[in-house]
């Protein structure tokens, strides 16, 4: 095969990235003729850090984004970034190659049935075709909410393995009633809304407004009635246990199962809806909150838009909310969110990476951004260590502008070598690390149940030295004096790749944190 239809379409939609370990066959032939034709190839060290990279970049710079591999051993790596791509519902193009269906020769080096291992979680698998639109066709369907990977194997095939079935609807026929009764209505939101033509509608709104955590920055959340986001397993300070409850009405959009942390719906009263058309059966199963979404048009998203522009309550009880979360924290001048509101004053521009941790918990909480895309992570999958290849391609498509990974001393771990990448691209991509010494997140159920603490406990290996070694700046930074002095020496420095260590008091971490979940 010639692969410079596939290229030539991939550089016509905008695709310039391709990320990923090649072989010396049909993958390396693809990437030579989408250098031809103006793309850049990135080698990574491991494949699940291509497809993240893949992953955010695409959502980031709204173009395609492939990761591209070897069959057997190289797709089963790959599939691990596939999976977190498609936890988070972030689009892109896996590539591998692949036996042909049928194979009659015998050979079964590096063999493996691809659909058995990623066919339950990727939006379609496909065979390879040259025809023209067929990767028009890929990226439509990447990006067909909800968002996901489409794998495609560099072998003919004519029929689709696997194309995600729609989700089962509802009808709510009383829905206008209930909004145009509703004295204190409140806005619950999902990633639909991050993708949605009534998403500028949000920002007039004079009701409470929350977000999942995986939509957080859909509406900015320095406006008066952002409430922040919502899980379900809040703890008594947040503002979903000081707010909702004040609420007499909950309308959920786009809020699906994956993205709540609790299977209990959030209000007594609630109405569910969701995009129209919607495939959302990949990873989690359907809304299990007790009822089915029902489908809203953009008709119907207008109507209901101009009801809740006509309430206006809870600019106080939010800003009240705020306030005592902030307050409950204040005790501990080093906390994550002393460090949080450090870096968003130094760097009020920059893109937030967050891996997992109780870190995350925090940034929930009090990392503030204005936008979605001011912020990727793991939300939905809580996955260790992807942050860094989430990082890594949300600082390409962001540059110049600055890119924060915040990540633990745990997940670092898992990806550390590829930092040698944001080296490479000369990247102004700062890590900083959250050192407590354990898995903290883990740590706290641990103390409680008396489990031992022995599997939890990280040994200083000296990652500073590490990650100088490796060509990044480094600073130690002991509390939030320190690491005020490490940003201001890495603006003056020029941005380079960097890393910060930033120490936890452990005990103290693992208390503070149970206050919020």
């Amino acid at each position: 095969m010639a692969y410079e239809s596939f290229a030539q379409q991939f550089a016509a939609l905008g695709g310039r990235r391709v990320f990923g370990v090649p072989g010396g066959g049909p993958s390396l032939e693809l990437i030579t003729q989408i250098e031809n034709a103006g793309g850049s190839f990135i080698a990574t060290g491991h494949e699940a850090v291509a497809a993240l990279m893949a992953g955010a970049y695409a959502r980031q710079s709204g173009t395609p984004a492939a990761c591209v591999t070897i069959k057997g051993p190289g797709f089963m790596n790959l599939a691990p970034g596939l999976l977190c791509n498609s936890y988070e519902g972030y689009p892109c193009l896996s590539i591998s190659e692949a036996y042909p269906p049928n194979e009659s020769s015998g050979r079964r080096h590096k063999w493996l049935a691809h659909p058995d291992v990623a066919a339950s979680f990727l939006r379609s698998m496909n065979g390879f075709s040259e025809a023209e639109g067929s990767v028009q066709s890929l990226w439509a369907e990447a990006t067909q909410e909800c968002p996901g990977p489409v794998h495609t194997d560099l072998v003919p095939r004519s029929e689709i393995v696997q194309e995600m079935p729609q989700c089962m609807t509802a009808t709510q026929p009383d829905w206008r009633w209930q909004l145009v009764s509703a004295s204190r209505p409140a806005l619950l939101v999902g990633t639909w809304a991050t993708r949605s033509a009534w998403r500028t509608r949000l920002a007039a709104l004079n009701i409470p407004v929350f977000t999942t955590a995986a939509a957080k920055g859909a509406l900015s959340e320095h406006l008066p009635h952002s409430a922040g986001i919502c899980t379900g397993d809040g703890k008594p300070s947040t503002p979903e246990k000081t707010v909702l409850p004040k609420a007499d009405l909950l309308i959920c959009l786009g809020v699906r199962s994956g993205e709540m942390l609790s299977p209990a719906p959030p209000h007594g009263s609630t109405l569910w809806f969701d995009a129209p058309g919607m495939h959302e059966g990949r990873v989690f199963p359907d809304n299990v909150f007790g009822t089915r979404a029902a489908r809203l048009s953009d008709t119907d998203a207008a109507e209901l838009f101009d009801v809740l522009q006509s309430k206006s309550w809870g600019q106080e009880e939010v800003a009240a909310a705020h306030a005592q979360l902030a307050q409950s924290m204040d005790s501990w001048a080093d906390s994550p969110r002393t460090a949080m509101r450090v870096v968003s004053d130094r760097l009020p521009d920059a893109a937030h990476i967050v891996d997992t941790g109780n870190f995350t918990v925090w940034a929930e909480h009090f990392l503030r951004v204005k936008n979605h895309l001011d912020l990727t992570g793991t939300p939905n999958g809580r996955y260790l260590g992807a942050g860094l290849g989430y990082a890594l391609g949300t600082a390409l498509a962001r540059a110049p502008g600055p890119s924060v990974l915040w990540i633990g001393d745990g997940g670092i771990r898992a990806n550390l070598a590829e930092l040698s990448l944001a080296v490479d691209l000369k990247l102004p991509l700062l890590v900083l690390v959250m050192r407590d010494g354990y898995f903290g997140s883990i740590r706290g159920r641990a103390r409680k149940l008396g489990w031992s603490q022995q599997p939890l406990t990280l040994p200083d290996h000296r990652l500073l030295r590490v990650a100088e070694a490796m060509g990044l700046a480094t600073w130690d930074a002991p509390d939030a004096a320190g690491l005020d002095a490490a940003l201001k020496q890495w603006q003056h420095a020029g941005s380079p790749p960097a890393l910060i260590e930033y120490h936890l008091a452990p005990d103290v971490y693992v208390d503070m944190t149970e206050q919020l979940r």
